[in-house]
Parts: C-alpha cells; structure tokens; sequence
C-alpha cells in the first residue's frame, strides 16, 4: 500500500472497530492470497472513490425515490449472543415491481450502498461499543414466506445479483451467521444447487430453519435474549408482514438509513437512536465459536527485528503461533471439545 500510494479512508478504520488492522484482515480473509487479497482491495478503492461512496452519507436519495425504499421490510432487531446486530429481511415480499417501475439500478444501488456505510458508520460502532470489543459482522435472518419462483422474475433476478456482488465484492466478510426461515419446499432444490458454489466456510454460516413455532423457539435459542425478534414477526400471515414490527417501534432499515442522513445534514440527533431497533447491552461474553476475528493475533510483534519478520513470515510456529487460524464453526458443528474457557 506504501508503494502504491494506497491508504484506507477514515470510513473504514473506525477504531471503535478494530482499526486499519481488521479492515485489511477483512479483505484477507475474503481471498486466502495476499495477490488476490490486495487485488480486491485496489478494486474496492478505486470503486470507493469513482462512486464517491466515502461522501455518500451526506447525500440523501430524493423523497420520490425514498418513498419506495423505505418500504422494504427489513429491520435492525437487537443482538445476538456476542453482540453481532441482527438484520431481518422478508425477502419474498420486497416490492421489486415497484421499485423497478420507479427507479434505477444505480439509484437503487446507491440506496443499498447508503445502507451498508450506515451499517459500518453507525450499527457496527455502536455494536462495538456496547459489546466492548470490535463488532464487524452481522447476523442475517431472511424469512421467505410467500416465495414463489414466478414472482422471482429474471428481470428481479439481475436487479438482485448486481445489488449482491456489490456488497461481496466491497464488503468483505460482513456475514457471522444467516438463518433462512419460512422456507418453502422448493428453496431446497435451489440451496443444494446454490451451495455447491458457495465457499465452505460461507455455507457453514448458513442455517435453514422450517416454520411455525419449533422454527421460532430454535431460532431465539440461537440467537440469545438480546434479540428484539417476536414470534409474530415470522410466524404471521404473508400480508401482515411488518405490521408486528411497526409495533414494536422498528423502522426500516433503508428508511432509518435515510432519516439519519437528513437528521446529521440538519445537526439533529436522529429520533430513532444511532441505531434505530437495536437493544443496548451493557456487556457481553465473547462468543467462543467466533474464531475469526482477532487482529491482533494476525500481525507479528512489534518488537520483531527484520530477521524474525522473515521467519514470522514463513511460519508462525516458530514463534508459538498458529500457522493458520481455523475457519469459522458453524455452532451446530463445533466438536464439545472446544467448548471451554475464553482462556483456553
């Protein structure tokens, strides 16, 4: 990066968040190569600075086009056991018609753009704060209720796949783990498809979970108390969808993302909170299956001469260092062997 002339702006080493380190470790993890690794991240540099995205939260999307936006149901609800925040999204019921009709791929993906620097500048920092260690990830539970494949146009499909790549392309490594809900019985088919191009590790974070209430009771049991998921939210009808949202006082994502937009550019303090639908934890215990994250056990001691650097950077071993970190556990397939104490 010295090199090159490269430096990471300040929107994604917030230190309250791991820093510079955990932004590259990021990207490292995303790729396995240092080549590859560095290649993503001159691409998402450069992508950073032809879209403006580092200004993009001073620029609200004009009102005809946020009155569309904002009725995407997906919410903010709470945390889970390490202090991940948690993103619910009715998938099968995003009015995509609409949306089409009304706006463009690069309008709409300059909202969802907004969404996920909201997401790494507001929820992720406070998340951090709260949890008292740096939270980067996010814990996704998509309910498909009412998916049907004919509903899912090829014209949906392409508007979907390029909102997608934006944010696996740019947004390295944001998943900890996704619950898909209320799936129906042809997603199956469609999963075991899907998966055979996913990463391994990316597929163990992937839960699909059946419907009704056992759905509901395994679900909150994986997700812990802090979450502010009700039974009524996923196990309702298709068209009350989002109305035991509305009252319990959660806003749209996209909508709060906007709010907060027009509330700084006012010098106002947004009325939803920094992080509207999130629950505050006063602590929490490290999550002993999130293996992924530990800055600081990927860089060498600073006190290493050049010589040591060379070793370190041939083998950690030598130095009482795993060689590699394990791939992240998906919880259900952790042996009980490591299930012992943080400082184990």
């Amino acid at each position: 990066m010295t090199r090159d002339g490269l430096r990471l702006p300040r929107t994604m080493t917030r230190e309250e968040c791991g820093g510079e380190e955990r932004a590259l470790l990021k990207f490292v993890r995303a790729r396995k190569s240092a080549e590859k690794s560095y290649e993503m991240l001159r691409n998402t540099l450069a992508w950073r600075a032809r879209e403006r995205v580092d200004a993009c939260l001073a620029e609200p999307i004009d009102d005809d086009k946020l009155k569309h936006v904002e009725r995407i149901p997906a919410y903010y609800a709470g945390f889970g056991r390490a202090g991940h925040p948690i993103y619910v999204e009715h998938t099968a019921v995003i009015p995509w018609p609409t949306i089409l009709e009304h706006m463009t791929a690069d309008e709409f993906l300059k909202s969802q753009v907004q969404t996920l620097e909201w997401q790494a500048s507001v929820v992720y920092p406070e998340a951090s704060r709260r949890a008292g260690e740096p939270i980067t990830q996010v814990i996704n539970v998509w309910d498909l209720k009412g998916l049907t494949m004919s509903g899912f146009t090829s014209e949906i499909r392409a508007f979907v796949k390029k909102a997608s790549a934006v944010a696996q392309d740019n947004y390295p490594e944001g998943l900890y783990a996704a619950y898909i809900v209320n799936a129906p019985k042809i997603f199956s088919f469609v999963w075991a498809v899907v998966k055979q191009f996913l990463d391994a590790k990316t597929v163990g974070k992937v839960h699909i979970y059946g419907s009704g209430s056992k759905m509901y009771e395994k679900l909150i049991d994986r997700l812990g108390p802090a979450t502010l998921l009700r039974k009524e939210m996923l196990c309702c009808r298709t068209k009350e969808i989002g109305e035991a949202e509305a009252a319990a006082g959660l806003q749209p994502a996209h909508g709060a993302t906007q709010e907060w937009i027009k509330a700084q550019l006012k010098g106002e303090e947004p009325t939803g909170g920094a992080a509207p639908g999130s629950l505050r934890r006063e602590s929490s215990t490290q999550n002993l299956y999130d293996v992924f994250f530990d800055a600081a056990s990927e860089l060498p001691p600073s006190s290493m001469t050049e010589k040591e650097l060379e070793r370190y950077a041939t083998t950690k071993d030598s130095f009482g260092l795993a060689s590699e970190q394990p791939d992240a556990l998906a919880p259900d397939v952790v042996d009980e062997k490591q299930k012992c104490c943080k400082c184990c």
